[in-house]
């Protein structure tokens, strides 16, 4: 199963005053296999890349997404039940702030920071940021493969 896949762009490399492009090849990681995922309770955080990102498995498909939130930088899922992430309707939910993050694209889907007043002159304390999305893939041994 192919939840969603990247592909890095190619980037201009400097070598004595003139430009190449150079392929980058994709950095494909074991993160987890679909059985501890499921066992997990469809989430889990992996250190991959030197970050940590959560994968989820939303109803079948695995999705790769930051663990940090945008817009404070907080656990999207932690080890305490006050950071604690929500899954609805192919979101993860900010469980500090409520935001609600489409786990495909990073989109912020409804309200930015709904826990958070309104104040004057300075809004909800941040402008509305995506969610860093990975690549993701499912093997057909189990392996849950995301793209760092």
């Amino acid at each position: 199963m192919l939840a969603k896949t990247a592909q890095r762009p190619a980037i201009a490399a400097r070598g004595r005053g003139r430009a190449s492009a150079v392929k980058v090849q994709a950095a494909w990681q074991k993160a987890t296999t679909k059985t501890a995922l499921t066992a997990a309770g469809g989430k889990l955080v992996a250190e991959l890349g030197g970050q940590r990102v959560l994968i989820v498995d939303d109803g079948g498909s695995v999705y790769a997404v930051s663990n940090k939130c945008s817009h404070l930088g907080l656990p999207l899922q932690g080890k305490t039940a006050l950071f604690t992430a929500t899954i609805a309707q192919g979101c993860v939910v900010c469980p500090a702030h409520g935001t609600a993050f489409a786990l495909d694209s990073g989109e912020v889907k409804g309200e930015w920071c709904p826990k958070f007043p309104q104040l004057p002159l300075v809004g909800k304390l941040g402008d509305k940021k995506p969610l860093p999305t990975f690549g993701c893939r499912v093997s057909e041994a189990g392996d849950v493969e995301v793209d760092v």
